[in-house]
């Protein structure tokens, strides 16, 4: 192979280290902020108490998938986990241990999806797969403490450059493009491509749409030309994202576009995280002359003029002074022992403190230094004033931790030693991430049911497509590489819905099951129905999967749940003993239509045992039915 064509592929698939690092820091962040949205009904996801029972999981998922979290149903249990989780995800923002803590993400966010799998969504796929394919990449080779804890007398003499190509590089790069390639393929409905009404049809879904989109989704000037925008953009960019030719603007351009869509997914539907896990990851196309430009733009010498002299004596404190340099990018401040300097060292002594040397001269110690190193950081600067606000706390706190540093010094010893390099993934890592690239793009290429765009007339009636071999479904399902890109197809849904779920207390009042409340229940369509009956995202998805088919044998265990949840709150005089489940459907009408909600009843419950229905009746009575 000529070496232009290789330079060429290199320059198509690389990512750079810069933005692997980006990747890291985003994916620690996107795993707290989802432990986090979860954490509030921990016991309600993830415990026997709950709506999802280990049993009733067990029995309803495959054989073959598995999770931590099945080894208690106690909510305890999975408060460990999370903490866990929490830990691991803190690890993977700092770059500790990195390719650990990214393993351990991995197994823990899959635990979690295989006990909760009613919640799930496209972007908690996606979130596993980037953390997945991250295991045979360097994230740790930029902005992390792996890399500030390689010895200065062991750093190669050739540092290792910022654009980084394998065989996982290309791997990640097409399996983010895939999500929006063959999303384009499914969305095969005339609303995406001849009548251009998906956007439509999707703004009019109230139990995703956000206030925003109220303002302007009837505009069919501007839905009707965005429709197809969005659909020849997922055609069309995951193409021209990879072109050679005009790589740098042209990728440029189709990232802004991403960019852009993804941040109109956030004005307008409530879709949880998703649109920030696909920011986060087309952020990893940004090409290395951009981050170059970058640096030169706004950071071209930071640190510059500064110097951090420590104790020669004190390990402990040379670490520090590493760390600190790297996460604060102070690539062009030099750390130097204070012994080097006869004056800094008496300083050193008399203060029994590290100094820090402004560009204009001024000697700092002890907080005041740290204030000052922060003042030049270029990225977190604005913090030096607010650290610079308790300085007697902070110079308290200081001489604690020096007078303690030796406890300290053994501590790093055990947990943060000097490392030889960072190490970047060898033969075998690529090998096994070239292999699994083969089997995703194998099984993306099954999801589609016909290869045919809805421009091309069909010449037969037999559908272009290829059968995934079932022998090969078993590793998909073992480590959760599930994926189908079919957000909105093959068209948006038709219609939104609610539940109302009225109850009779033993007394025979009617009250509010669903909000857990002791007064009658509404059945009237909020305006903004998102808003008014749904806790989160997660609860949003999980009523709608409830009241379907496949997941009617849950509903049972749902009515538990809300007989519980109501008697331990009020039923302690008057209990609940029963109530209906309602599902409130309006099917959107088509444009300049109007439509009505229909009631369906969709499970009946008794909190003891089964008896006449006073459910019913008591609503006619009242005038809510």
């Amino acid at each position: 192979m000529k070496k232009g064509i290789k330079e060429i592929i290199a320059a198509t698939f690389s990512i750079d280290l810069r933005s692997l690092a980006v990747l890291r820091i985003g994916l620690g962040l996107l795993v707290l902020a989802d432990l986090l949205t979860r954490g509030a009904d921990l016991s309600v996801w993830l415990s026997d108490d709950g709506v999802l029972p280990r049993d009733a999981v067990i029995d309803w998922i495959a054989s073959d998938r598995w999770s931590l979290y099945f080894v208690s149903g106690s909510w305890v249990w999975s408060l460990l986990l999370f903490v866990l989780a929490g830990f691991t995800a803190i690890a993977l923002i700092l770059g500790f241990r990195t390719r650990w803590a990214t393993l351990l993400s991995f197994v823990l966010l899959a635990s979690l999806h295989n006990r909760a799998p009613m919640m799930l969504q496209g972007g908690d796929n996606l979130l596993l797969l980037l953390l997945f394919w991250s295991l045979f990449l360097p994230l740790g080779a930029r902005l992390s403490m792996d890399a500030a804890l390689v010895h200065p007398d062991l750093k190669p003499s050739r540092p290792i450059p910022n654009r980084y190509v394998s065989v996982a590089t290309a791997a990640i790069l097409l399996q983010v493009m895939a999500v929006y390639f063959f999303s384009a393929f499914l969305k095969s409905g005339d609303a995406w491509y001849q009548d251009g009404t998906a956007i439509y049809y999707a703004l009019h879904l109230d139990d995703m749409a956000t206030w925003f989109a109220h303002l302007w989704r009837d505009q069919h000037w501007l839905t009707v030309p965005l429709t197809r925008y969005v659909w020849w953009l997922e055609l069309i960019g995951p193409l021209l994202i990879f072109s050679p030719w005009l790589r740098v603007p042209i990728r440029l351009l189709i990232m802004f576009a991403f960019i852009s869509m993804e941040v109109g997914f956030i004005f307008n539907l409530h879709i949880g995280l998703f649109p920030f896990i696909s920011i986060l990851s087309i952020l990893l196309f940004m090409p290395t002359e951009t981050w170059n430009a970058l640096e030169r733009r706004f950071w071209p010498s930071a640190g510059a003029g500064w110097q951090m002299y420590y104790d020669q004596d004190c390990g402990f404190c040379l670490k520090m002074c590493w760390l600190i340099k790297t996460f604060l990018g102070l690539k062009k401040t030099p750390i130097t022992p204070a012994q080097s300097d006869p004056e800094i060292a008496e300083i050193l002594e008399r203060e029994f403190s590290w100094v820090v040397v402004t560009p204009d001269g001024e000697r700092l110690t002890k907080w005041s230094a740290m204030v000052g190193v922060f003042s030049a950081s270029p990225w977190l600067k604005w913090l030096a004033p607010v650290l610079a606000w308790p300085t007697r706390l902070g110079n308290k706190v200081y001489d604690w931790v020096a007078v303690h540093r030796g406890e300290f010094g053994k501590w790093f010893t055990l947990l943060l030693p000097w490392r030889k390099a960072v190490l970047l993934p060898g033969l075998t890592w690529q090998i096994f991430a070239g292999g699994f690239l083969i089997y995703i793009l194998a099984y993306n290429v099954s999801t589609i049911p016909n290869w045919r765009l809805p421009f091309i007339s069909a010449d037969h009636d037999t559908p272009y497509s290829y059968d995934f071999p079932s022998e090969w479904q078993g590793l998909k399902r073992v480590l959760r590489l599930d994926q189908k890109w079919d957000m909105f197809a093959p068209y948006p849904r038709r219609s939104d819905a609610y539940f109302v779920v009225p109850g009779i207390l033993a007394s025979g009042k009617i009250v509010d099951v669903y909000n857990a409340t002791p007064e009658q229940p509404n059945f009237a369509k909020p305006e903004f129905l998102f808003d008014e009956k749904f806790k989160n995202y997660r609860w949003r998805k999980y009523t709608s999967r409830v009241a379907g088919k496949r997941y009617r044998s849950f509903l049972s265990n749902y009515g538990g749940y809300l007989c519980r949840r109501y008697n331990r709150a009020f039923g302690t005089e008057d209990p609940l003993t029963d109530f209906i489940v309602y599902r409130m459907v309006e099917r959107t009408p088509a444009p300049g239509q109007t439509s009505r909600v229909n009631r369906y009843q969709i499970w009946r419950h008794w909190c003891e045992k089964k008896g006449p229905d006073k459910v019913t009746p008591a609503l006619k009575a009242a005038g809510l039915i």
